[in-house]
């Protein structure tokens, strides 16, 4: 894979933690996630091309091909909003991207760097039928399975899950 404009793999977290890129277990270490990868990108919107391209590609290493069209919809939608209204958007921002895949779902989480409104929140209905935005959170909503937004940090961790077939 190419990465373009200061793209960057993250190195795996020695602990483990939420946003670490280890597999996850359980407590007889079992595989319960596996790490499909994680990049981190410019906070910048003609990134998000880049954004869809890598979880395709993922996803067709990992055999996920029936799942790769709505996880890249969503994940482009959730690193959008975190350009947009995080600092993350901001000169010399980033946002990253990481993929697991678990026996049912996909999990993709997005983490951005935090600001003034953070935590996503759908807002009312989209304006018209041709507006360019306000969308995003809602088709979170109805296509993934669940989502949610822990706080990471200064900034917030959006996930979301996807069914695999």
């Amino acid at each position: 894979m190419v990465l373009r404009m200061g793209a960057q793999p993250f190195e795996p977290d020695p602990c483990g933690h939420p946003g670490g890129t280890r597999d996850r277990r359980d407590g007889d270490g079992a595989v319960t996630e596996r790490f499909l990868g994680l990049i981190v990108f410019p906070g910048a919107v003609d990134e998000v091309p880049d954004v869809r391209h890598y979880v395709r590609s993922l996803l067709t290493r990992a055999s996920d091909r029936a799942v790769a069209g709505d996880a890249e919809l969503l994940a482009c939608e959730c690193v959008s909003n975190a350009i947009k209204f995080t600092l993350s958007g901001g000169n010399g921002g980033r946002v990253a991207v990481k993929l697991f895949g678990l026996a049912d779902v996909l999990r993709v989480e997005i983490l951005d760097q935090g600001g003034a409104v953070s935590v996503p929140a759908p807002r009312g209905t989209p304006h018209s039928a041709v507006a360019e935005n306000g969308r995003g959170l809602h088709l979170i909503e109805a296509l993934a399975k669940e989502w949610g937004t822990l706080p990471y940090g200064p900034g917030t961790l959006t996930w979301f899950t996807v069914p695999r077939s």
